[in-house]
């Protein structure tokens, strides 16, 4: 054999190795997509990895209420001199963007997004409130005081996990949204879809600010919300 011939056989050993490394490469990739999911699945030629066949209704816009507990399952002593009234505490927020990852079939997936969140709430009369970063203080006035407000804008990333039917008119989702305000913080949310429109629940795990006396808030908002993008689709 020839050094040419010698050569061109060497060549092709090493891109039939190279093209066997990279073959193994993607099975691997596939194997740490599917994550744990992938064990409870017998039949994984149903596998599916296709970034929209899994694509759940999410609001991109919402609006509701909010309430301010002294601890995450509520606290009756927290004091929190609010007016009364839905209208008075306010979630509200829109999603910037949005991404689906299919799990299982085109049923079971995860979904991160990058969204706005504002809450409002309106301060008892009688009261005015001192923000200073995380901590806030409600001070009484003598005479009546003009309305203030306590406000809030937070930036939120939330990843959840899903389940949805497969005409997309049905889904549920639940996980944690990593937010931003005057420090970093972690709720619980939960979405429940029919069609393009959405009923929306958030649960502070950590608390948004704390009184002088020590006493930390932790938010609770209920909302309804809209996909507009699902209605322009018309994926339902």
């Amino acid at each position: 054999m020839t050094i040419r011939q010698t050569i061109i056989v060497a060549l092709l050993l090493l891109a039939q190795q190279g093209m066997a490394q990279n073959e193994e490469r993607q099975q691997t990739a596939k194997w740490y997509i599917g994550g744990a999911l992938m064990l409870l699945a017998p039949d994984i030629e149903h596998y599916g990895k296709d970034w929209v066949c899994y694509d759940p209704p999410s609001p991109m816009v919402w609006f509701g209420s909010s309430w301010l507990n002294g601890g995450m399952m509520g606290d009756h002593h927290a004091q929190f001199p609010l007016r009364s009234g839905v209208f008075q505490k306010i979630d509200c927020g829109f999603t910037i963007f949005q991404l689906s990852r299919s799990l299982y079939r085109s049923n079971v997936g995860i979904t991160a997004a990058l969204q706005i969140e504002g809450s409002s709430y309106d301060v008892a009369r009688n009261y005015s409130v001192e923000k200073d970063g995380y901590h806030v203080a409600f001070v009484p006035e003598d005479e009546e005081h003009q309305r203030d407000r306590l406000d809030y804008t937070a930036l939120r990333i939330p990843l959840q996990i899903g389940v949805q039917t497969s005409n997309h008119l049905f889904s549920l989702q639940t996980g944690v949204g990593l937010l931003y305000t005057s420090r970093p913080g972690v709720q619980w949310l939960a979405t429940a879809a029919f069609g393009p429109l959405t009923i929306n629940y958030s649960q502070n795990i950590t608390p948004l600010f704390k009184l002088p006396d020590g006493t930390k808030a932790y938010p609770l908002s209920l909302s309804i919300g809209v996909d507009i993008w699902n209605i322009l689709c018309r994926r339902w």
